[in-house]
Order: C-alpha cells, then sequence, then structure tokens
C-alpha cells in the first residue's frame, strides 16, 4: 500500500496561525468486473525467487527470476515478481517494462496492472496510471492495494467522489489499516467536511498508539477539523513514545494544538523546544514568532519574525512574516 501523501507538517503552521494554506457517496461502490480474474501459479523455482526477495536478497532473487523466464519467456508471474525486484533496486525503467510484459501475457492477471499503475502515476503519467489501476480493480475487486492506489489517483484527478469511493471500498477490506482513513480523512478536510473528517480521525486514533508518524497525522487532522482539544492528547501521547530527541515534526504539531486550544504559555514552551532543534526552519521561526506576539512578547516576537523573513527572504513564509512585523509596530 501506497504512503500517506501530503498528511504533515508542510503547510500546517500556515493555516494554523490564519496566513491560509460535495456530497458523500455512501457505502462502498464496486466496479463492475471486465472478465474473469487470473491467478496464475509459480513454478518451484519462481517461489524460491519469491522466497529469496522476501529475506531481501534481491540481487539473488533477481537471476532466480531471470533464468526462470529464459526457460519460459512467457511465465506472467515470474515477469510480475522480475518487475518488484526491479523496483527493490530502483530500476523503474525496468520494472515498467515487465510489468507491461506482465499484462501483455495475462490480461486478467490483476497484480501487475495495479503495479504498473503505481509505478505510472509517480512518474506523473496520471490519465494511464488511472486506466491501468481500473483495469486492476475491474479484474480483482478485493484487491485493496489497488483499490487504494486508484483513490490516490482519482483524488490527484480532483475526481474526489470516486476517490472517496475507494478509499471507502479500501476500509472496507483492511478496516483496521490507519493508513486509508487518515488519506480519506484529509481529502474530506481539503473539501471542506470537517464533520466527516473527524469521523475517520476519531475511529483511527486507537490504530495509530506507538506509530509517532501517523500520530502526528491524526493531530494535524483534528486540529484542522476544529478539535484541537482531541488533537493534543494524541500528540502527547506520541511525544512520550517518541525516541529523543522527538521529531521536530511532533513538537510543532502538538504546539499548533496547544495555541489552537488556547494554551499559550504551553505553545510557546513546545513551540520554543521545536525551535531550537531546528533554528534554520523559516516555518518555525514565523509558528514561534506569533505565538510570542499572541503571548504580548512583542520583542521577542519580533526577532523571530525577522529571522522567519531573513532565513528565505523569497519563500512562503517571508511576505507574512513582514506583514505581521508591520502590524506590531501598530
Amino acid at each position: 500500500m501506497k504512503a500517506l501523501g501530503a498528511l504533515l507538517f508542510c503547510g500546517a503552521i500556515l493555516g494554523a496561525l490564519g496566513a491560509g494554506c460535495g456530497s458523500s457517496p455512501g457505502a462502498p461502490a464496486e466496479l463492475p468486473s471486465r472478465s474473469v480474474v487470473s491467478h496464475p501459479s509459480a513454478r518451484p523455482d519462481v517461489l524460491r525467487g519469491e522466497r529469496l526477495l522476501a529475506e531481501g536478497k534481491v540481487a539473488e532473487a533477481k537471476s532466480v527470476f531471470e533464468k526462470a523466464l529464459a526457460d519460459d519467456p512467457n511465465d506472467a508471474r515470474a515477469w510480475l515478481d522480475l518487475g518488484l525486484s526491479h523496483e527493490e533496486t530502483s530500476d523503474w525503467a525496468l520494472a515498467e517494462k515487465a510489468y507491461r510484459r506482465a499484462t501483455a501475457l495475462d490480461p486478467n492477471f490483476a497484480e501487475p496492472f495495479n503495479n504498473l499503475g503505481v509505478l505510472l502515476r509517480e512518474a506523473g503519467k496520471l490519465t494511464e496510471a488511472t486506466a491501468m489501476l481500473e483495469r486492476a480493480v475491474a479484474l480483482d475487486p478485493g484487491l485493496a492495494a489497488a483499490r487504494f492506489n486508484l483513490a490516490l489517483s482519482y483524488e490527484e484527478l480532483g475526481e474526489l467522489v470516486d476517490a472517496e469511493r475507494e478509499y471507502l471500498a479500501t476500509i472496507d477490506r483492511l478496516p483496521d489499516d490507519p493508513i486509508p482513513r487518515i488519506n480519506l480523512a484529509m481529502m474530506l478536510l481539503d473539501a471542506g467536511r470537517p464533520e466527516d473528517a473527524a469521523a475517520q480521525l476519531r475511529a483511527v486514533r486507537p490504530m495509530v498508539l506507538g506509530d509517532v508518524l501517523l500520530s502526528i497525522a491524526v493531530g494535524e487532522g483534528l486540529r484542522r477539523a476544529g478539535l484541537p482539544a482531541e488533537a493534543v492528547p494524541v500528540l502527547q501521547t506520541a511525544l512520550r513514545q517518541a525516541p529523543e530527541p522527538p521529531p521536530t515534526e511532533l513538537l510543532a504539531e502538538l504546539a499548533l494544538a496547544q495555541y489552537a486550544t488556547g494554551d499559550l504559555d504551553a505553545a510557546e514552551a513546545t513551540m520554543r523546544r521545536a525551535v531550537g532543534q531546528n533554528e534554520r526552519d523559516p516555518a518555525l521561526q514565523y509558528a514561534y514568532g506569533s505565538i510570542l506576539a499572541k503571548q504580548g512578547q512583542l520583542g521577542k516576537a519580533r526577532a523571530h519574525l525577522r529571522r522567519a523573513a531573513n532565513l528565505d527572504p523569497d519563500g512562503p513564509y517571508a511576505d507574512r512574516a513582514r506583514a505581521r512585523l508591520e502590524a506590531l509596530k501598530n
């Protein structure tokens, strides 16, 4: 399954500190099946290669698959496996070639269509990628990875009703996996549906205990949904579980949630710690200056706002920092 997309700290400070930054389709729908899905079996040598690949012995696995294909160049499963081994070594062009060969040999084999769709989407070929992923889902509606990847493609295309349908279908098949719910929640927030987003985030809270990265995403989502008081304990738990030093993104997001609850003293202390870990981040400097200004510590606020503007004079925080500095003169 794919990663979280733009879930984390990027852009969070702008919305949190006031600088700017459809209807539900209901139950998951199934795309119509076009033909009977194929599940090609693996020959003993191909199975051995798959075991090697699972053990991280990529070079050995690749050699096994290449030998298997020399013996039988029409083995679609071996081509799929060879594509996977090429991906492990970042040989994207060879991986794409292998997946295309697998789809040509067995047009009813859903997995290579899914893998090819992911490669094409990451290469920016979104229209073709979506077609490949639609084919994978049509062949095997139960293939959760394909439905999740298709949701990502639809979301990138701006086809949000279709994206929501595929996210819901993925959640229906993987109810204990937090990532599809988090992605759906963030899409719903961007679409102006905070209550629907909050429902997904509340459901996912117990699933992310012990995972700092996902906890940051859930905390950000709850804050953006207008529930900072619910975000704070999620982030505080993650902070207790995080190694030292904790991720700067976690400290920053916790500070934003504390700020949104009106707990300015806690927000100032937490953001000060984040700035101490990365003094050259203009976003952190801008956020810290804004919190200090809200507290009435105007001298310190001006210093951090000037630093935000000077660190990246043409960046997204520079104009905002300068505008806030100008406002503090009045």
